[in-house]
C-alpha cells in the first residue's frame, strides 16, 4: 500500500499537464494591467507634450503680431488651442501682457483676456504666478500665455484625471508691445499700463 502511494505521489510530482493553463490564469491579469498602464502613461505624456507645444505655438504667434489683438482674435486662438491639443475636454486660455516696474519691484498687468472661464489676470492676482515669471529689467513688456487642458485616462488603472497647466512668457518680436482693442480700432485701445 505504501509503495502504491509513493508511486502515485512520484507520478503526480512529475506530471506536467495543465501547468501552462494555471500559470496563464495567474499571470494574464497582471500582464493585461501592465499593458493598459503602459498605454495610459504613454497617452498622458503625449497629451502633456501636445498641450505644451500648443501653448508655445500660440505664444509664438502672438509675439509676431504688430496689429491689435481683438476679442475675435482671442476666440480664434482659443479654438486653435483646442484643435492643436486634440481633446474633447474644454480647454482654458489666458493671454496677458505684463510689465515690470523696478521702482516698485513688482509686475503689473497691462491687459489680459481669457477664454474658457480661466479669469483675467490683474494687478491683484498676478502674485499667484509671480514665481513663474522671469527676472525682467525695468519697463520690459512680455506676453504671458497660460493654458489648462484636462486629461482623463482612457482606462482605469489607478490614475485619476488631472490638469496640464502651462505658462509661456515671450517678448514681442516686431513691435515694442502687444496692444489690445475690443473692435480693432484706436478707440479704446490698451497699450500701456494705467498709472
Amino acid at each position: 500500500m505504501l509503495s502504491i502511494l509513493k508511486r502515485m505521489v512520484a507520478k503526480f510530482h512529475h506530471e506536467e499537464d495543465g501547468g501552462i493553463a494555471v500559470e496563464s490564469v495567474l499571470v494574464f491579469p497582471m500582464l493585461t494591467w501592465a499593458y493598459l498602464a503602459t498605454f495610459v502613461y504613454f497617452d498622458a505624456f503625449r497629451s502633456q507634450s501636445t498641450a505644451l507645444k500648443a501653448a508655445y505655438t500660440i505664444s509664438d504667434a502672438l509675439s509676431r503680431e504688430t496689429d491689435y489683438i481683438t476679442n475675435q482674435y482671442v476666440t480664434s486662438v482659443w479654438r486653435l488651442h483646442r484643435f492643436l491639443t486634440i481633446t474633447s475636454q474644454r480647454t482654458k486660455l489666458r493671454i496677458s501682457v505684463i510689465t515690470f516696474d523696478a521702482d516698485d519691484d513688482r509686475y503689473y498687468v497691462i491687459w489680459s483676456r481669457n477664454k474658457g472661464a480661466m479669469g483675467n489676470l490683474n494687478d491683484g492676482n498676478i502674485s499667484n504666478i509671480e514665481d513663474q515669471l522671469p527676472v525682467m529689467p525695468d519697463g520690459e513688456i512680455v506676453i504671458v500665455v497660460q493654458t489648462e487642458v484636462v486629461y482623463e485616462p482612457i482606462f482605469s488603472i489607478g490614475l485619476e484625471a488631472f490638469v496640464f497647466e502651462n505658462l509661456i512668457v515671450t517678448r514681442p518680436r516686431f513691435a515694442s508691445q502687444l496692444c489690445y482693442s475690443q473692435n480693432g480700432t484706436d478707440a479704446g485701445r490698451i497699450c500701456e499700463r494705467e498709472a
